[in-house]
């Protein structure tokens, strides 16, 4: 067993390796020609079989979201694996990765995934993380551009950093203190995602006769052609109105999907009902781990 940064040559061991985990659900095909290019921001890692015919047990990947906070993702285990393998394997990427964090002064490092896949669940509480928080999320197809007879005016703001105290005061960020939930990782609000938000057209208010009703923020998923509503707050009227605003740039962006996001399953259902949607939705758990920790 050998644990080593990824090659180009690692690509199809990968991709068969960890198949059986998701199947056709898993997203690492996607990303896979991304991750096995250098970068100075993300260090994937693998874990070497002596047994050619598992050819690997296990792999991961720390993720620089900003300076100081790292995110883990692509945590798996080769489900053919023996337990034994997979405990030695999981103990092995820990002591790398720290290493690595130490090295790069890391202060936080998070991991997310969903609430009933209980190994990737197991797998990160052995490496050491605690649950952070939760956020209840669905995902649905592009819908038709909902009709629509209000008078709001939607519109980029001029000054987005206005939005900042309006955003983390309100249902969405406020239970997990300032968190915002892209589908693939959480970051803490800043100035800075506004006015990148605002430089792409994808932060927005509903403005009636000179007044502030509500506002959104979404992310697009460029690689999984995925708009996520990140953020939305206001009156019923307003959110409806902002919703129609996220659909129309997916269709723009030629979007398959769109998330919805909140700390609440209540709220999010009931958000869902006011847009016309289906209700459903689980829980992404996001966990922590600490310096402190490590």
């Amino acid at each position: 067993m050998k644990i080593r940064k990824i090659t180009l040559t690692d690509r199809d061991a990968m991709l068969t390796s960890f198949k059986p985990l998701f199947g056709d659900w898993d997203y690492l095909p996607l990303v896979i020609d991304e991750w096995i290019k250098p970068s100075s921001h993300m260090v994937t890692y693998v874990v070497d079989s002596e047994d050619p015919d598992l050819k690997l047990i296990a792999m991961g990947q720390a993720y620089e979201l900003e300076p100081g906070d790292w995110y883990l993702r692509g945590l798996r285990s080769n489900p053919h694996a023996h337990p034994h393998q997979v405990a030695i394997a999981i103990l092995s990427l820990k002591n790398v990765i720290k290493k690595l964090l130490i090295a790069k002064n890391a202060k936080t490092v998070r991991y997310g995934t969903l609430e009933y896949f209980h190994e990737s669940l197991r797998f990160a509480r052995l490496v050491g993380f605690n649950e952070h928080f939760r956020l209840a999320h669905n995902c649905h197809p592009i819908p038709e551009i909902p009709e629509g007879n209000d008078d709001f005016e939607i519109a980029v703001p001029n000054n987005p950093i206005k939005l900042y105290d309006y955003f983390r005061q309100r249902s969405t960020l406020a239970p997990v203190n300032r968190y915002f939930f892209n589908w693939w990782d959480t970051r803490k609000l800043k100035e800075k995602h506004l006015i990148q938000a605002a430089n792409r057209n994808l932060l927005f208010e509903a403005i009636r006769k000179g007044e502030m009703f509500g506002a959104a923020m979404v992310w697009f998923v460029n690689w999984q052609d995925f708009l996520v509503i990140s953020i939305i707050e206001g009156t019923d009227e307003a959110l409806k109105a902002l919703f129609r605003k996220g659909i129309e740039i997916a269709h723009k962006l030629g979007c398959k999907s769109i998330g919805m996001t909140h700390p609440s399953m209540k709220e999010m259902n009931r958000r869902q009902r006011l847009f016309g949607l289906s209700v459903d939705g689980c829980f992404t758990v996001q966990l922590i781990l600490s310096n402190k920790e490590r």
